[in-house]
């Protein structure tokens, strides 16, 4: 019988044997080409995610082991068509007597929400001047407060992790603040708030849980989107607010643009700087979060696996620059 090894996902190796308390962020019955069926899961904690497949299926596995659900596991990592895989041997739900908070073992932002939450007012009160853009930045975040605080800015892609929204807002207004700086030109009050609202849709876009991740789109999400979402949504408080037609339809047009291209999303292309600027803001905050992930997860002198964010690109971990510890 193997020795199993406690480790968190970050640490898996192809060939290691562990064990350990994951999330399941996903869970799904398949069917093989030869008609026999298996579970198949997303296992996430705070070190990151994994492909997960139970071969010994059985019917009381669909019921018990729903997306949610905080389990203790144990098996073999493998590598799968150059992907790693956790080929289970056992698992069980977390007990109330295993005394476990499933926020100890979830993906979380680095940050907390309270911190990131309260950096977003002291922009908007010492950083902005103007009266409505302040106004609206406001009401928008106090109305979504307790979804905020905790909500991921997707399902599996870029910041899908615990209070993941916040994260991707605030690291996208620092960035904006210093960009600002040098395009002196922009119109900042503008600009900031398009950031801080431009993916407030999210928020209605997914079902999120008490633990601040996401198993499922909402109904309405999933027909309409979270970016024409987000337009009625700041039109809805534009008009309880009063605000200025001209300024609601300038923050409309940065979250309709703000994706660039039909094929992403985003019908209408950025038409005035602030927009342009968010596009990138926000594809740059994406992107070097997903290589972050990726250098993170892989050995040093070795290529990550294939992104689909990054169009299946490899990311190299090059010795030159991160040394063995």
């Amino acid at each position: 019988m193997p020795t199993y090894v406690e480790k968190k996902i970050g640490e898996f190796k192809s060939g290691d044997y562990v064990q350990g308390v994951f999330y399941i962020k996903e869970s799904e019955l398949k069917t093989t080409t030869t008609n026999n069926k298996y579970m198949n899961f997303t296992f996430a904690d705070k070190s990151g995610e994994v492909n997960a497949k139970l071969w010994d299926w059985d019917e009381d596995n669909v019921s018990r082991f729903k997306a949610g659900t905080l389990v203790k596991a144990r098996g073999n990592v493998i590598d799968w068509q150059g992907q790693m895989q956790f080929k289970i041997d056992f698992m069980g739900k977390v007990l109330e007597s295993d005394n476990i908070k499933v926020e100890d073992y979830i993906p979380s932002a680095p940050y907390s929400g309270d911190a990131m939450y309260k950096f977003l007012f002291t922009v908007i009160n010492e950083k902005m001047t103007d009266d409505e853009f302040k106004t609206l930045c406001a009401y928008v975040l106090e109305q979504n407060k307790d979804a905020l605080l905790i909500a991921p800015a997707a399902k599996k892609n870029h910041h899908a992790v615990r209070s993941g929204l916040l994260y991707h807002t605030t690291t996208m207004l620092r960035s904006a603040m210093t960009l600002s700086s040098i395009y002196s030109f922009l119109n900042k009050d503008l600009l900031y708030t398009g950031v801080i609202l431009h993916d407030m849709g999210k928020l209605y876009e997914m079902k999120q849980n008490e633990t601040g991740l996401v198993s499922e789109y909402t109904v309405e999400g999933t027909l309409l989107g979270h970016i024409i979402q987000g337009i009625n949504y700041i039109g809805e408080v534009g008009k309880i607010l009063n605000i200025s037609p001209e300024k609601i339809l300038l923050i409309k047009h940065m979250i309709l643009s703000h994706h660039y291209i039909p094929e992403h999303g985003s019908p209408k292309a950025p038409a005035f700087p602030e927009a342009e600027l968010l596009h990138y803001l926000d594809i740059l905050d994406a992107r070097m979060y997903d290589m972050q992930n990726a250098i993170e997860g892989t050995e040093t002198g070795e290529f990550s696996d294939r992104i689909w964010s990054l169009e299946n690109r490899s990311v190299y971990k090059s010795p030159a620059i991160y040394k063995e510890i």
